[in-house]
């Protein structure tokens, strides 16, 4: 079976736009996707890229372009309590290593819980509440969260997101290619059927070729 590897952020509401349609993808595709939850922050600070929200125009942008697009496809949408929230404690109770077996129905949950029904995604007793509405054991789960292992898997998957040159989420890998949002799973799709449009040797020529641009002094 074919693998694709998804790494996100529950604060990224295009990763959860991606979510929804993994499970139809991967079904279609016969792939095997692989959960990696990881901070955005750490990315973002790695490659020097400003976040979103830190630019009002864009944010308020990407917000009308997320409306529009939650109505075209009949999504049900809204945002978290509170954004951005600290998705460090929803990061770890979705962890391999925490959820084990569970991990898809602890994902599909927490992703339905903030961007559909509005729980604040950075509050540990409101995670908790979700978690139990699913039938999920939400204190054994809880308490794993905090464990050595927890800390650990989500530091290395930071550390491995960005030695495969991921620098935002959703970011998609499948063999050694790199996909960035939501709207590159069509593309990722047709790689997958054998029907993928790149021309790579125009590619290689225009990276070498093509020389940065000079940083300009004022």
């Amino acid at each position: 079976m074919k693998e694709l590897t998804f790494y996100f952020d529950y604060l990224s509401p295009f990763s959860y736009f991606a979510w929804l349609r993994l499970g139809p993808l991967a079904r279609e595709l016969n792939l095997k996707v692989i959960l990696k939850p990881v901070a955005l922050g750490p990315l973002l600070n790695h490659w020097q890229i400003k976040g979103p929200g830190e630019v009002t125009p864009k944010r308020e942008f990407l917000l009308r372009q997320m409306l529009r697009y939650a109505d075209r496809k009949s999504i049900p949408f809204t945002t978290p309590k509170t954004h951005p929230f600290n998705s460090l404690y929803a990061l770890r109770l979705s962890l391999a290593c925490v959820a084990a077996n569970t991990q898809l129905q602890v994902v599909d949950t927490l992703w339905r819980a903030g961007w559909e029904r509005r729980i604040d995604l950075g509050e540990p007793e409101e995670l908790l509440e979700a978690l139990r509405a699913s039938n999920l054991p939400a204190d054994e789960l809880y308490e794993a969260s905090f464990g050595r292992e927890a800390r650990v898997e989500l530091k290395q998957n930071i550390q491995e997101a960005i030695g495969k040159g991921v620098f935002g989420v959703p970011s998609f890998v499948y063999g050694d290619e790199l996909f960035w949002g939501n709207d590159s799973l069509d593309e990722l799709a047709a790689l997958i059927r054998g029907d993928d449009n790149l021309d790579r040797e125009k590619l290689a020529f225009l990276l070498s070729s093509t020389p940065r641009a000079a940083a300009q002094s004022l």
